[in-house]
């Protein structure tokens, strides 16, 4: 795709980079916040979806890799878990390449454009049916099922207790855990993209 002045300037450079950084602030303190209060739910991905909306598939994938590489440092996560959010970004991207009214190749965050809630509502979907997938079979594969947070692990011993079937609760725990945290970050992101357009049309 083609791009203006506009798009190379410097002021939209420190906006993108402003939007990446609210985020991953967010991302941390949220996972962070989580494991304390022992939350079942990762929220460290919660504005990723966001950022990919307003800045396009590179910002959304810095985004996910700043984001796990500042937890896995903190020991929060640990660094393979990282193809799952870069992979949040690149379906949610995806899904907004599809909603894009001028159907562009990469989706900017445009005066004329803007993405409705439904189009983050699927990107959550899609980001946690293949979170669910690749993230169980990284926690089976290679870690016997622990994720290194305690209040993610709760939910899989919980169902573990009634089942006692390892694998099955890995999974299930996984995608209920994953259905529930993507919308909560779709909806979220939804916000925090309106607050950006609105704020990026004042410019």
């Amino acid at each position: 795709m083609m791009r203006n002045k506009k798009d190379l300037s410097a002021g939209k450079i420190l906006y993108i980079a402003g939007v990446i950084l609210i985020a991953l602030i967010v991302n941390c303190c949220g996972a962070v916040l989580a494991t304390k209060i022992q939350f079942p739910l990762y929220l460290d991905s919660v504005l990723t979806i966001g950022v990919t909306a307003a800045g396009g598939l590179i910002p959304g994938i810095i985004c996910a890799v700043l984001s796990n590489g500042i937890l896995f440092f903190l020991d929060y996560t640990m660094l393979p878990f990282m193809s799952c959010h870069i992979l949040t970004s690149l379906l949610a991207w995806l899904v907004f390449v599809h909603a894009s009214k001028k159907n562009d190749s990469l989706p900017l965050l445009e005066k004329n454009e803007s993405y409705e809630i439904d189009s983050f509502l699927w990107a959550g979907v899609w980001s946690a049916l293949s979170n669910a997938i690749l993230g169980n079979i990284i926690a089976d594969l290679l870690f016997g099922s622990r994720t290194n947070r305690q209040n993610i692990e709760c939910t899989v011993h919980g169902i573990f207790v009634v089942t006692r079937q390892l694998r099955f609760s890995t999974y299930l725990a996984g995608f209920i855990e994953n259905i529930t945290d993507k919308l909560i970050s779709a909806v979220l992101s939804f916000v925090f993209y309106e607050v950006c357009r609105r704020i990026y049309k004042k410019l």
